[in-house]
């Protein structure tokens, strides 16, 4: 079968091929596509031209899909490659440049997506950064080959006078430092950041929810083009992670001042650009050698000159002034682990907060206060770690609160950000937060309570968003009317829905709280239970909370 960028067959001898070269030409775009077949390009790709050589009917022309940033070195590096009089199974060689976004390169060798009008397997990749074919499971993994250029990510303050130097504000997820980096699950640098993280934090016990809550902060931050975060808006100082080579080449075309970009003293991620050959190539002999020539020419000195120009380190070597502190690219299974676990975290939140309102609820709890009103803190607490694009509601329960009925919606669910009338939801849940009273004698309608919100999260589940339901009560549940403990569990079994996960999240305010029975309530969710004896566990019980996403509802 021909190749789709064969170009059709010569009816000349192929050893003849390759030694019958004059002067070349160059064809325009056009010509270039043609000679590529009838494989449909992606709209927004840029094919590079290739050079024609008068004697080369037949060329074996390879598909080079490389990242966009060093597309046009590698572009002008393969036009002299095209006349050099390379061969391979008596057939010239050329090479056919295209610039490709990574990440749908790595969806399609993934077997994720299928070759379409968009999109087509490439014979030779060169990604930004290792950690793409590291995404790629095994049995489908391209052979890796050694780096073409390098650029380390750096950080880049925009709008303020003080540089930061280290990523420990970066990780801080603390809300002091406003961070811009490109959306990791299309940007290596993006990823990057992420990989940096998980190093930094390390193995402790608090690690997981340490990431959580830092994806949490990232995924506001993120950049569809990390070159629009260069540009300092007024008022808004923030810290921009970028690769170092986007900064050169924005400094050398903006009329703005200069962005000073500064290498971590941490260490940071060296986008490492590896030639990468997929398996299809390696089956094919011919093609196999035509890359491994390539490869040579993408490493001769002429080549690293004109990566130099464009902005990019030669890969392995202190080519610059300042050196850079490499820090270790994962394992293959732990980059899919990291990007897994950003691509759970960094789905929006929808959640439903039950609030215990019975008479117990009036008990004070130690250092002041009652336990409803350590309720209303710790909400508050939680509250203020939430974005505007959460989804969240509120109702509230106690023993026939709103007719025969144990709750009462106080605020319906949706964006905290979002206007219902003159105030914001955010602003709303506030203020029934402020209201809270407890019912003077009222019983725990804990279970029939659980399970209408259940119901309630599956028939209005959110497919785009991790759907919680979090209970917050002071003991068990002591209606007499409502259903056993039994019945509930087989109630929430027939309720569950696989396709429609719902976690069922309890926090315990005081020392009568029935942990055992709730936890088998919260099991059938695959959530979990937490004690917060005082206003001050919040913070850590939400970072947890938040953690268990990258697990749910498996966990």
């Amino acid at each position: 079968m021909t190749h789709p960028t064969d170009g059709g067959r010569s009816t000349r001898p192929p050893s003849a091929v390759g030694r019958r070269r004059r002067r070349g030409r160059r064809f325009p775009v056009a010509a270039t596509v043609a000679a590529l077949g009838s494989a449909a390009l992606c709209a927004t790709a840029t094919v590079y031209a290739v050079e024609a050589v008068r004697g080369c009917d037949a060329p074996l022309v390879l598909d080079v899909a490389v990242a966009p940033r060093l597309a046009p070195a590698v572009a002008a590096v393969a036009g002299r490659f095209g006349r050099a009089g390379h061969e391979a199974g008596g057939r010239c060689v050329r090479a056919a440049v295209r610039a490709a976004d990574p990440a749908d390169v790595a969806t399609l060798l993934s077997g994720r997506a299928l070759p379409g009008p968009g999109t087509r397997r490439p014979d030779v990749w060169i990604p930004d950064s290792s950690l793409w074919p590291g995404r790629i499971p095994a049995g489908r993994r391209p052979a890796v080959g050694g780096p073409v250029a390098a650029t380390p990510l750096v950080l880049v303050t925009v709008g303020a006078s003080a540089p930061v130097t280290s990523w420990r504000p970066v990780l801080a997820a603390d809300g002091r430092t406003r961070v811009r980096l490109p959306d990791p699950e299309r940007d290596a640098a993006g990823m990057g950041v992420l990989v940096v993280a998980r190093t930094l934090l390390g193995g402790s016990r608090d690690a997981g929810a340490s990431f959580a809550a830092l994806a949490r902060t990232l995924r506001q931050g993120t950049l569809g083009d990390v070159r629009a975060g260069l540009t300092a808006a007024p008022g808004r100082p923030a810290v921009v992670v970028a690769p170092e080579q986007t900064v050169r080449e924005h400094n050398r075309r903006s009329p703005a001042p200069a962005a000073t970009a500064a290498l971590p003293r941490e260490g940071t991620v060296v986008l490492d650009h590896p030639f990468t050959v997929p398996r299809e190539t390696e089956a094919s002999p011919d093609r196999a050698r035509a890359a491994r020539l390539l490869e040579r020419a993408l490493r001769e000195r002429s080549a690293r000159a004109a990566f130099r120009r464009e902005g990019f380190r030669d890969p392995g070597t202190a080519s610059d002034a300042l050196p850079v502190r490499a820090l270790p690219v994962p394992a293959d299974a732990r980059i899919r682990e990291i990007a897994q676990s950003w691509s759970r975290l960094a789905l929006g939140s929808r959640m439903l907060s039950l609030i215990d309102v019975s008479g117990s609820m009036g008990a004070a709890v130690p250092g002041g206060g009652t336990r409803l009103q350590a309720v209303a803190e710790v909400s508050r607490e939680g509250l203020a770690l939430q974005p505007d694009d959460t989804e969240l509601g509120q109702w509230l329960f106690a023993t026939r609160l709103d007719g025969s009925r144990d709750w009462r919606e106080t605020v319906p669910i949706g964006p905290l950000g979002e206007r219902a009338g003159s105030a914001t939801r955010r602003q709303l849940i506030l203020s029934s937060l402020a209201a809270l009273r407890h019912e003077r004698g009222g019983g725990t309608g804990l279970y029939d309570t659980i399970l209408a919100a259940y119901r309630h999260l599956i028939r209005t589940y959110r497919t785009d968003m991790v759907n919680t339901l979090l209970v917050f009560t002071d003991g068990g549940n002591d209606d007499p009317g409502g259903p056993s403990l039994d019945r509930t569990l087989r109630l929430l079994r027939a309720a569950r829905d696989p396709v429609r996960p719902v976690q069922v999240v309890a926090i315990g305010v005081g020392p009568g709280v029935d942990t055992a029975a709730l936890r088998r309530v919260t099991g059938v969710t695959g959530g979990g239970v937490y004690a917060a004896r005082h206003a001050a566990d919040i913070r850590q019980i939400f970072r947890t909370v938040t953690a268990r996403r990258v697990c749910a509802p498996g966990c």
